[in-house]
């Protein structure tokens, strides 16, 4: 398993569809990007920014109920891709019983957000589906843009993406 942390969400502006970007946290960072719903990119987003809404939103209710069984989410994890389709799953505390719950990755990430749980992707989904940043590339006069430039205006990117952006 490849540990990795919430890169962003962004949208992919041919199909219009947000896609959740997870980066491995060690070289080389690869990122596997899972094209994901807008509610759930929401979650993910407001979950990001640390938004307390004002009444529990799905995914915080679902963390709540497990504080209130004395349960704990200890890892989530990209387990496959099947036909196109990501699968994950939630690992959960309860009791000393482990017990692996599966899951859409979205929740799962939009889970592990909230309760602080690592997040994982299987080696083999980071193998056939992450993609490395090159060193670097070039720009349109033909120059050499830096990949920490690149990362920069992705990150600025990422920060500047509100909820309402993924309304329709």
């Amino acid at each position: 398993m490849v540990e990795v942390e919430v890169a962003g969400v962004k949208v992919d502006l041919r199909s219009n569809s947000p896609v959740l970007l997870l980066q491995e946290l060690g070289a080389p960072f690869r990122v596997v990007p899972i094209f994901i719903g807008v509610p759930e990119a929401n979650a993910i987003d407001l979950a990001i920014a640390h938004v307390d809404p004002p009444r529990p939103l799905t995914h915080d209710l679902a963390c709540l109920l497990l504080d209130e069984l004395d349960a704990r989410i200890t890892q989530v994890a990209v387990t496959e891709v099947r036909n196109g389709t990501y699968y994950a799953e939630i690992v959960l505390l309860a009791n000393g019983i482990e017990h692996r719950i599966s899951a859409r990755p979205s929740d799962s990430v939009a889970l592990a957000i909230r309760s602080g749980a690592a997040i994982y992707v299987d080696d083999a989904v980071m193998n056939a589906e992450g993609t490395v940043f090159d060193d670097s590339q070039t720009d349109g006069d033909g120059g050499v843009v830096q990949q920490e430039e690149i990362v920069g205006e992705f990150r600025d990117f990422l920060k500047s993406i509100k909820p309402e952006d993924f309304s329709e």
